[in-house]
C-alpha cells in the first residue's frame, strides 16, 4: 500500500512537471510571437548624424519588432513635414527630427549640416546686351532672379553698338564667338540656355568648398583706383592660373527696346536702369598670370593694381571691381569676387 501511494506521488511530481514545462514553452512561445508580429514602439535612424551643407540625410523608420515602416511614417524636420524619406538642408545647423507612425512616434533626434572646408564659390555670369536688343531685358530679368535666390552671383554686363559700349570690348565678342544677342556666359565656358526659366543653371555652379578665393581691397583718389585683390589657396593647385580684373558701373539710365513679356511687356523701357556696366579691363582681358611657386596651400597671392578711371564713367561714386581666376588653358572662372571701389573685403575662407 505505501508502494502504491509512493508511486502515485511520484507520478504526480512527474506530471506536474510536465505541465509547468508545457506551460512554460507555450507562455514563451506566445511572447515571441507577440514580439514577432506586433510593433509597440518605433525608431528613426538617420543615413548621417552630420552632412556638408549640400548633402542629404536619408531616414530609416523600423519597429522594435525590427518591421521597416519607413514608407508608411510621417517624418517631420524641424516640426515641418518631408517628402518621402530624404531632407537636404539649405543651411547649416542642426536640425531636429521625429517619425510618426500609426499611433507611435520617435524620440526626437539630432541631425546637423556644417560648411565645407576651403572657399565659398560664386559664379561670373557674363551679359552680351545692347540697348536695341529686345529679347535682352529677359537675361536683365533672370539675373535678377538668379541673385535673388543666391547671394554668391557676380554679373558683367558686356554692351555692344550702344552707348555704354566700351572701348576694346570687341576682344571678348571675338573670344568666346559671340554671335546672339542676348548671350549670358557662366564662368566665361558655359552658355547659359533658356536663363529666363533656367535660373537653376546659374545657381548650381554656386556653393562651398572651392579651392581658392578672392578678396579686394580698393580706395579712390580724385581719378585714380588703387586696388589689391588676394587669391587665398586652400590646397595646391598644378594647373596654371590667371587673373581678371573688371571695372563696372551701376545706376546708368538708357532707354531700353523690349519685347518680351518682363517689365511691364513688349513697348520701349524709358530711362531703364542698367547695372554692372563693363567700364575698362584693368588687367589683360584673359588675365595676368599667377606665378606657379604661389598657388600651394594656405598662400595669399596679391596683386597689387593703380588705374585711372575711364572718361566714360558718369559716377565714380557707382564703380566697383570684379575680379577673378581663371584656368589658363581653358579659360573657365575658378571663382570670382566683387567689391564697390573704396571697400574692403576679406576671404570667405570656410574652416
Amino acid at each position: 500500500m505505501q508502494t502504491n501511494k509512493n508511486n502515485f506521488h511520484t507520478t504526480m511530481k512527474f506530471l506536474s512537471k510536465i505541465l509547468f514545462a508545457s506551460f512554460l514553452f507555450i507562455t514563451l512561445f506566445a511572447c515571441n510571437k507577440d514580439d514577432i508580429t506586433q510593433i509597440t514602439a518605433i525608431k528613426i535612424t538617420p543615413s548621417e548624424q552630420q552632412v556638408l551643407l549640400g548633402g542629404s540625410f536619408t531616414f530609416n523608420v523600423r519597429g522594435n519588432n525590427s518591421t521597416d515602416v519607413t514608407d508608411a511614417s510621417e517624418i517631420r524636420v524641424n516640426g515641418n513635414l518631408i517628402a518621402g524619406n530624404s531632407y537636404t538642408p539649405t543651411q547649416t545647423g542642426v536640425y531636429q527630427v521625429q517619425a510618426f507612425y500609426k499611433d507611435f512616434k520617435t524620440k526626437t533626434i539630432q541631425v546637423e549640416s556644417v560648411y565645407p572646408s576651403g572657399y565659398i564659390q560664386n559664379l561670373l555670369i557674363e551679359d552680351y546686351t545692347g540697348t536695341w536688343c529686345v529679347n535682352c531685358p529677359k537675361m536683365t530679368y533672370a539675373i535678377e532672379q538668379a541673385k535673388e535666390q543666391s547671394d554668391k552671383i557676380v554679373s558683367v554686363g558686356v554692351h555692344a553698338f550702344d552707348p555704354m559700349q566700351m572701348d576694346g570690348y570687341d576682344v571678348l565678342i571675338d573670344e568666346f564667338n559671340i554671335t546672339l544677342y542676348p548671350t549670358g556666359k557662366l564662368n566665361r565656358i558655359h552658355t547659359w540656355d533658356d536663363p529666363d526659366h533656367n535660373t537653376q543653371a546659374a545657381t548650381d555652379l554656386t556653393g562651398y568648398g572651392a579651392d581658392l578665393g578672392l578678396a579686394i581691397h580698393s580706395s579712390i583718389s580724385g581719378n585714380t583706383i588703387d586696388a589689391t585683390i588676394q587669391v587665398g589657396f586652400n590646397k595646391d593647385v598644378s594647373k596654371a592660373l590667371k587673373i581678371v580684373v573688371y571695372l563696372t558701373e551701376n545706376g546708368l539710365h538708357y532707354d531700353q527696346q523690349n519685347s518680351t513679356v518682363y517689365y511691364g511687356g513688349p513697348g520701349m523701357l524709358e530711362n531703364f536702369e542698367h547695372k554692372d556696366v563693363l567700364r575698362a579691363f584693368y588687367t589683360d582681358y584673359l588675365g595676368t598670370s599667377i606665378p606657379s611657386n604661389a598657388s600651394t596651400a594656405d598662400n595669399i597671392y596679391e596683386l597689387t593694381i593703380s588705374k585711372a578711371i575711364p572718361e566714360s564713367v558718369a559716377d565714380n561714386g557707382q564703380l566697383h571691381l570684379v575680379a577673378f581666376v581663371t584656368d589658363a588653358a581653358t579659360n573657365e572662372v575658378i571663382n570670382v569676387r566683387e567689391v564697390k571701389v573704396g571697400e574692403e573685403q576679406e576671404l570667405q575662407k570656410l574652416e
